[in-house]
């Protein structure tokens, strides 16, 4: 659909853009604010061609006996794995939700609200979470919000994925984290996540 069906308002700048995405600013008719995460145009295409030629360098590393520790084309084959993961926003869409449902009684930690009938496997539209990221140099001018208290729930969230939920989130640098007014931690970036069964938690524990 045209934009303007969708949104009163979309910021044509985008706020960030990385290699498979860039996100933008908009506003639902309904007065939200959103976040609209958008595949960069033939990007699956262009990372299938890049990956296919490293499978190609890999099978050649293999034959070196140097090499063969490091195992080349296993470790092309994973990569490949994650990038097709990371590329279908349809299943980061599932983690968000599934994050969402593990924190809905966790007062010190945000999951954006995703709005699913603006979302498809390459469009993403999420809630706009109004906070700082720790990655911001002003993060600690914020009212009310104690960054040792933050340390701690961000501790306290990651030990709750780990232990008790067996589903984290896998890329948790401080652009991924906000820090929202009175010092909850909003969590965005959804596409990489891992799972530890039972047997493994308890091994850890």
């Amino acid at each position: 659909h045209p934009l303007d069906e969708l949104f009163v308002d979309f910021d044509p700048s985008p706020l960030a853009s990385a290699s498979i995405g860039q996100v933008h600013r908009a506003r639902l008719a309904c007065g939200d604010d959103v976040v609209v995460k958008v595949q960069h145009a033939g990007i699956r295409r262009r990372m299938e061609v890049d990956i296919d030629i490293l499978a190609g360098l890999a099978q050649l590393a293999d034959k070196i006996p140097e090499m063969q520790p490091y195992r080349p084309t296993a470790t092309v084959a994973e990569f490949r794995r994650i990038v097709r993961r990371e590329l279908d926003f349809a299943r980061e869409a599932r983690n968000l939700q599934q994050f969402a449902r593990n924190f809905s009684r966790t007062a010190h930690v945000r999951i954006p609200r995703l709005y699913p009938e603006l979302s498809t496997s390459r469009v993403l539209t999420m809630e706009w979470l109004d906070g700082a990221k720790l990655s911001d140099s002003g993060v600690h001018l914020m009212p009310d919000t104690n960054l040792s208290h933050v340390a701690q729930h961000g501790a306290e969230m990651y030990l709750e994925m780990i232990f008790h939920h067996g589903f984290y989130h896998g890329d948790p640098h401080p652009g991924n984290l906000v820090v929202m007014p009175g010092g909850a931690i909003g969590l965005l970036d959804f596409g990489m996540v891992g799972r530890l069964d039972d047997s493994l938690r308890e091994a850890i524990e």
